[in-house]
Order: structure tokens, then C-alpha cells, then sequence
């Protein structure tokens, strides 16, 4: 079951309430736990050496498995709920480029503790603002949910990601004529999950190039991506940046 984020805390995409934070040496305490974390001096937000395209009409394109012989699979995690910082330790310290796509509440809470996966070359991407199910929904209204959170993390870092990941992988035609407008290129699902330690991957025997992996932001997650590291230690993957293996 994918969580909900709170709809309390929506921000419209015309908003200008939150200041560009200076990548500054901050101490921050998480709000999931009783644990103090420091996030050390933080670099601009990543960009990329392939830049993906969209379609003709100006829509994104939806990618749920990249097409890539490499022997590399892609960490996405949302929402942003759990602030463990066993979690940016771990991704920092393995270098894991994870694309995290947050809402706006969580991300208002303590984005510094997510700006530590810019230090490794991760991305920051929207999720909407509030957790909505999007598909059936107005153009305006998704459009608004979409850009909205995506201007949040350029008002916040200076810049945003140029991906999408729908909540609960609801989406439609307008979703990506939304996403399109926004300067958004990609919508992301996925083929393969991250729970209670578990890899999931819907009934395949092994990993394959270009997996896109789901997970959230939980209590779970640190064993996750323990479970996730022997399985790639096992089978020779690494985890790739996502952003960099899009279609050109």
C-alpha cells in the first residue's frame, strides 16, 4: 500500500513563501526519530549529461523500465514521511544516485535532510504537492499538483529534477500533457519494489538492466536498501542515475 502524504500542507505553484537555501553546513534534527544528523556543505543541484526529450505534442513520455544493457537498476523513493538518517548515511556512503520524489509537506519539513542525495548525484523530482490520485482528474488541477511541487524544489535548491512519478502510479494522457508543460520530461512508474526488506520483482527469476525500483519513505526503508545491496552484490548490478539513462 503506498502512503498517503498530508492534503494540509498544499503550496501553490505561484507561491514564493520559501527562500533558495545557500548549500551551507547545517545541523538538522529529523522529525521521524530521536536521532541528530549533520548534513555537511551540499553542492548546486546535479545537472546531467543526456537530457531527456519530450514527444511531439510537448507531452512527457511515461518510462516504467529503462532500456539499457548495463548492468545497472534505479533506486526511487517517495513521499519523504520516515526521516531516517541511517538512510541519506547509507546512500551517501555507497554513492547511490536515488532519485527521491516528495510531496510537499514532508519536503517543507526538513529539505536539507533530502538535499544530502545531491552530494552523490541524486535527483529531487516532484510528486505533487498533495498525494492525489490523478488519473480522471482536470488539466488544471494536475497541472497544478505536478508544477507546483516541482517549483517548491526550485524555489527551495535553485532547481528541480526534470521527472514525475504519479502517487500510486495513477495517471492519464493528461497527466502527461501536465507534466509536459511543466518542463517535466519523464513520468516514472516502475516494475520492481522495496518492502519490509523484501525485492520484489513481480515474479522474475533475477534482476534486469534498467529496473526501476519502488520504495517510500518508512520505517522499513534502511532494511530495504540493505536487502537491495546483497541482491545487486549478488547478481553484479550497480545503481545508475536515472536521470542520465533517459532517452536523448
Amino acid at each position: 500500500m503506498v502512503a498517503c502524504a498530508s492534503d494540509d500542507d498544499v503550496t501553490t505553484e505561484s507561491s514564493t513563501s520559501t527562500s533558495v537555501i545557500t548549500p551551507v553546513e547545517t545541523t538538522t534534527t529529523t522529525t521521524s526519530s530521536s536521532t541528530t544528523s549533520t548534513t555537511s556543505t551540499l553542492p548546486p543541484f546535479p545537472s546531467y549529461s543526456i537530457a531527456p526529450v519530450r514527444t511531439a505534442d510537448g507531452s512527457a513520455v511515461k518510462i516504467s523500465k529503462v532500456d539499457t544493457t548495463d548492468k545497472v537498476v534505479f533506486l526511487t523513493i517517495d513521499d519523504g514521511i520516515v526521516k531516517d538518517p541511517r538512510v541519506m548515511e547509507f546512500l551517501v556512503d555507497r554513492r547511490w544516485p536515488a532519485t527521491l520524489f516528495l510531496v510537499s509537506g514532508e519536503f517543507k519539513k526538513d529539505p536539507l535532510y533530502f538535499a544530502q542525495i545531491l552530494t552523490v548525484g541524486g535527483n529531487i523530482s516532484s510528486h505533487t504537492l498533495s498525494h492525489p490520485k490523478l488519473n480522471g482528474m482536470g488539466y488544471d488541477e494536475q497541472r497544478r499538483q505536478i508544477c507546483g511541487m516541482k517549483g517548491l524544489i526550485e524555489q527551495t535548491f535553485g532547481s528541480a529534477g526534470h521527472l514525475f512519478r504519479p502517487p500510486y502510479g495513477s495517471w492519464d494522457d493528461t497527466t502527461l500533457k501536465a507534466a509536459g508543460s511543466c518542463g517535466i520530461n519523464a513520468v516514472i512508474t516502475w516494475n520492481s519494489e522495496l518492502w519490509e526488506g523484501n525485492v520484489d520483482l513481480a515474479h522474475r527469476p533475477a534482476l534486469q538492466p534498467g529496473d526501476v525500483f519502488l520504495t517510500h519513505f518508512r520505517n522499513d526503508l534502511y532494511d530495504n536498501l540493505l536487502a537491495l545491496e546483497a541482491r545487486m552484490a549478488a547478481e553484479g548490478f550497480t545503481v545508475g542515475n536515472l536521470e542520465d539513462y533517459l532517452p536523448d
